[in-house]
């Protein structure tokens, strides 16, 4: 496996087994001239301050960013539906994505939808959770698609600071924790109105194996940032109580001095779960009975945790799907478009828990 650049920050490795496949399938002005004597003053532009991306903690604790949406070429528009190129930018990168709008007069209740780790060679930009995004779109939602760093046009991940791992899907997986802020950015772009067609009172969040994670992870950092969360297939909530829960069975999970036992303290820090006291907005976690990847009790686990936060979560496990959530996909989908009708649909008020 490709095992992670030696960083001065947070080097760290990891044996890539089943175990740890389904952990991760799932940053002067010049002092004017005295008064007796008036000068122009010249302003030096400065840096925009770039968000410490190292782990949920960092950025949190960062000032929240205001990304600017720029709207690109238009890819399709059939039946309707018009599907746009764009950009925003996020922790100092460029993200790309692709903004499908629904026939009709909006503002329309607006959805970001967060792919998983799929194969970046062969990733279009806005795929990925093209089954939901049809539903999302047919029944009167918009959808921003956000291509995550690595993916699309968007910039590079940051494979030096952070671990690469090949989970054994044929591609190797940069677990870079600015993905997040990816997503934190993406809802920032609908709730600050910058789409005309979203009304950014009506904001929902979907996201598929590592985007189910990465939608918990939004969640904590900005609560209120979404009215919604549903999560299909995600990861483990709590990375550190899942691998010792399989070293302390006997399992080699980890080849390096920076486990969970070493530095719990990281591990707890890129653990959405650590921060759910955070959150405001009720969730709906769906998984497959039969997903080998990411374990179905994940999400139980996670809905437990967030409801003893005081909110509002239920985890739907489908008997017999796979990660893909195959053969009962329409199902997920009915159960993930019923909670958006309930909570920002059409006629619909937001909703927290």
């Amino acid at each position: 496996m490709p095992s992670p650049a030696e960083t001065s920050r947070r080097p760290r490795q990891l044996a890539v087994g089943a175990v740890l496949v389904a952990l991760l399938a799932g940053l002067a002005g010049c002092t004017p001239a005295p008064a007796e004597t008036p000068e122009p003053t010249l302003t030096v532009p400065t840096e925009k301050p770039v968000t410490d991306t190292s782990t949920l903690r960092t950025i949190i604790d960062s000032a929240p960013e205001q990304p600017t949406l720029t709207m690109g070429e238009v890819l399709d528009a059939t039946d309707g539906v018009t599907s746009t190129a764009v950009t925003y930018d996020s922790g100092g990168l460029t993200i790309s994505g692709v903004l499908r709008v629904p026939a009709g007069e909006g503002p329309f209740p607006g959805v970001v939808v967060v792919h998983g780790s799929v194969d970046p060679e062969r990733y279009d930009t806005g795929g990925d959770l093209e089954s939901e995004q049809r539903v999302l779109v047919a029944n009167g939602y918009a959808v921003l698609a956000t291509d995550l760093r690595g993916y699309g046009s968007s910039d590079p991940a940051d494979s030096e600071d952070n671990l690469t791992v090949d989970p054994g899907f044929g591609w190797p997986t940069v677990l870079d924790w600015g993905m997040a802020l990816d997503v934190v950015n993406a809802l920032a772009v609908l709730r600050s109105g910058q789409v005309p067609e979203v009304d950014p009172d009506r904001i929902g969040l979907v996201g598929h194996s590592l985007g189910g994670l990465l939608a918990l992870d939004a969640a904590v950092i900005a609560p209120g940032s979404s009215d919604m969360v549903v999560a299909l297939s995600a990861a483990t909530s709590s990375f550190g109580e899942v691998i010792e829960g399989y070293e302390a069975s006997g399992a080699d999970v980890t080849e390096t001095t920076a486990g969970p036992t070493q530095d719990p303290e990281y591990w707890a820090d890129v653990s959405p779960r650590t921060f759910f006291d955070r959150a405001t907005e009720p969730l709906l976690l769906i998984h497959g009975g039969a997903d080998d990847t990411a374990l179905p009790e994940w999400s139980q686990e996670t809905a437990a945790a967030w409801q003893a936060e005081g909110l509002e979560a239920q985890a739907v496990i489908l008997d017999g799907a796979d990660h893909a959530l195959k053969p009962r996909r329409d199902e997920a989908d009915e159960l993930m478009l019923a909670a958006f009708n309930a909570t920002i649909g059409p006629g619909g008020a937001p909703q927290t828990g």
